[in-house]
């Protein structure tokens, strides 16, 4: 049998029904928009205390969804798969946001901006559900 199949009824990816992946991704929407908010209302600090606090927010923010969602909706998922649908979810509004909403430049895809806070986002995630 292989992990994205299984023999119970409703059952279709790695052991999680899409009710349950769209709880996760709620989750991830949750987490983005509060990360959004922080960045559109702060993006005016000096460039090194917006880095700074644009890392520590994504931890903090990823760190505390994730928890509610630990203890409210907990499936008993492995936390790999939880961090896979949570950051594709967060991957998915990127790309719609970035491909039809947004208009500006995209000088903050880069490392510093955006790559490394994926990082720190899929690692919290990653750690809050295997520790908690």
């Amino acid at each position: 049998m292989h992990a994205w199949s299984s023999d119970r009824p409703g059952v279709h990816l790695f052991g999680m029904t899409l009710g349950n992946a769209l709880i996760i991704g709620i989750h991830a929407l949750v987490a983005w928009t509060l990360i959004e908010m922080f960045v559109n209302i702060f993006h005016r600090l000096s460039r090194t205390s917006f880095i700074v606090w644009h890392y520590f927010v994504v931890v903090i923010v990823f760190a505390g969804v994730f928890s509610l969602y630990r203890v409210l909706f907990d499936i008993g998922a492995s936390s790999f798969v939880v961090t896979i649908v949570g950051m594709s979810f967060v991957f998915l509004f990127e790309f719609v946001v970035f491909r039809f909403l947004y208009s500006g430049e995209r000088w903050f895809l880069n490392w510093v901006d955006w790559i490394f806070p994926i990082f720190l986002a899929s690692s919290t995630i990653y750690a809050v559900t295997t520790l908690w």
